[in-house]
């Protein structure tokens, strides 16, 4: 399975269309990305990824200081290969000036989870209930609940995590110790059994309300179906919904 951004369609459209498809080319869903997220081209060599992400750095982000574009594209290439080896098939980075003046980093990946031996269908309401209670037993202080999307019934969960990254990539000899808000959506499959596992991360707890705005955009823009670009025949917004928490 792979992700793919359809940069050659829609570049000049704000937002970047990605989807999540099996080994046949039929995808699993679709969602947006917001301005101002860059995708990772999960295949790409570590070396030449980085450099590349130096150069879209200096382009979209000129004003930022030149540790405030280290930082981003180093942790941006630790969180990627984290990811990559938990089998990532989306992993993008924002870079965004938030309404206080101050520049914002986060990180989005998106995994499949398929059953090795599963029913041919699945009760998604039952998947999301089930995730939702397991989250409970694991992260007692976490928030967890149930949403619905446009897409369909969805288990959330939202938590700090104490982390420490390797001093090596800043040049440093300890670990360096940090705090992080992570919000993971678990989004059963319309396609067959499993889940769509979306993971959004971020350092600037600070900023977690305008983090929430984008994150739910991107959820509501999840579907079973190509988003339509704004102008073409029968095109539009993608369908959207407010994301209603359940008990």
């Amino acid at each position: 399975m792979r992700v793919r951004t359809k940069t050659d369609e829609y570049v000049a459209q704000p937002t970047a269309m990605a989807m999540v498809a099996t080994l046949t080319d039929v995808p699993d869903l679709w969602f947006e990305l917001p301005p101002g997220f860059m995708e990772f081209d999960l295949e790409e060599d570590a070396e030449s990824r980085m450099l590349r992400m130096t150069e879209a750095t200096d382009l979209l982000f000129a004003d930022a200081t030149p540790e405030q574009k280290f930082s981003l594209v180093v942790s941006g290439e630790y969180i990627l290969q984290t990811m990559i080896v938990a089998g990532a098939e989306h992993v993008s980075s924002c870079f965004l000036r938030m309404s206080d003046g101050e520049l914002s980093q986060g990180t989005l990946c998106v995994l499949i989870e398929r059953p090795e031996n599963g029913p041919g269908h699945q009760d998604r309401r039952g998947t999301a209930k089930r995730t939702a209670v397991q989250w409970r037993e694991l992260f007692p202080d976490a928030e967890v609940g149930l949403v619905m999307l446009p897409y369909g019934i969805a288990a959330l969960c939202t938590r700090d995590q104490d982390l420490y990254v390797p001093g090596a990539l800043f040049g440093l000899d300890d670990p360096v110790p940090t705090t992080v808000r992570q919000l993971q959506l678990c989004v059963p499959l319309q396609t067959g059994p499993g889940t769509a596992l979306f993971v959004f991360t971020t350092e600037n707890i600070g900023h977690w309300p305008e983090y929430l705005e984008l994150l739910s955009s991107v959820m509501k823009s999840v579907s079973a179906e190509e988003p339509q670009r704004e102008g073409a025949p029968g095109g539009g917004e993608p369908v959207g919904g407010e994301m209603e928490k359940q008990s």
